[in-house]
């Protein structure tokens, strides 16, 4: 291609609800998203849904994404139809997804420009709630890939358990995910101590919550040991910024983090300015009378708004050392 991939951000984007219209009697509270459903969800919504998400990705740092993790699509259909909506259409998009066994259909995908030479070499879908067997969420995905037929990467896709049900009741299963992402990752490092990782998602907690510090063991760019992995958004969390807004406060769930080898450069790529950021692109934002502010959603319970999504993306990129 005549562009370099480095222009190219590499996003994670909860992309809120995002549903075709037909029912799938397979899954447990499908059928709101449908014409006769609670949020009337018709096509020309779904319709408008997709060129908004198409537009926000590119609204991230003004191009198209080098690749893209989502959470909270139905089907690998509804990717699909995104990929060849708006500007998204141009590119050689090709999709990893897994049907995980969440009883609402929510699945995590990861998308990815085949034409920058980028190349899978091993996907598969991991099973983390191990000790809740009638407990049904979302896999976590794994690529690996290759790009410009020199650099190895390993992606993970993360939608860690809700607090739907409340934060202390739902803790132990985000640790129970932390837990195997972490197993996971260190059988990469134990066999590639310089492995480029990077790890995106919606974990539904905060940088400083025990599943992510103390298990996975990400913490900031200052304070890491030998193994540790680095939050990117650390900084932004501290701050008071979010990618996602409860009750009028800001909370970063959604995070990149990555392998100390990534941060540094050690396997020939690195993070460009060493960062990752939160796209707070002002059409991606609601503000309120008082000035408050939260993502554009498409939906406030049952209330059609017709934004893009009630989380924010976050974005980097890859450059070569």
């Amino acid at each position: 291609m005549s562009d370099s991939f480095h222009k190219h951000p590499i996003i994670f984007y909860n992309v809120e609800n995002l549903f075709d219209t037909i029912d799938d009697v397979s899954l447990q509270g499908n059928e709101e998203f449908t014409p006769e459903g609670t949020k009337l969800w018709s096509e020309e919504r779904y319709q408008e849904k997709l060129h908004k998400l198409a537009e926000a990705l590119v609204l991230v740092n003004g191009s198209t994404p080098l690749a893209f993790g989502m959470a909270e699509i139905e089907n690998r259909k509804v990717v699909e139809d995104l990929i060849k909506t708006g500007p998204l259409a141009q590119r050689n998009y090709k999709i990893v997804h897994f049907d995980s066994e969440d009883r609402r259909g929510m699945d995590c995908a990861f998308v990815y420009d085949a034409g920058f030479i980028f190349s899978e070499i091993d996907t598969r879908h991991i099973i983390h709630v191990e000790d809740e067997p009638y407990f049904r969420t979302r896999d976590i995905i794994y690529l690996k890939a290759r790009i410009q037929n020199q650099f190895i990467v390993h992606f993970f896709v993360n939608h860690w358990p809700s607090r739907r049900e409340g934060i202390s009741e739902s803790e132990s299963r985000r640790k129970a995910a932390a837990t195997t992402l972490r197993r996971e990752i260190d059988k990469i490092l134990n066999t590639e101590k310089n492995a480029n990782i990077l790890v995106m998602g919606d974990f539904n907690d905060t940088p400083d919550n025990y599943s992510i510090r103390n298990i996975l063991r990400a913490l900031g760019q200052h304070e890491q040991q030998k193994g540790d992995l680095i939050n990117l958004l650390v900084e932004e969390h501290k701050k008071g910024e979010g990618t996602t807004v409860h009750m009028r406060e800001w909370d970063v769930f959604d995070q990149l983090i990555v392998s100390q080898g990534l941060l540094q450069g050690q396997s020939g790529l690195k993070i460009k300015e060493n960062n990752a950021f939160i796209a707070r692109n002002k059409k991606l934002v609601f503000t309120f009378p008082d000035g408050g502010q939260k993502p554009s959603a498409t939906y406030g319970g049952d209330t059609y708004h017709g934004g893009y999504s009630d989380h924010l993306p976050v974005y980097l990129n890859l450059i070569p050392k």
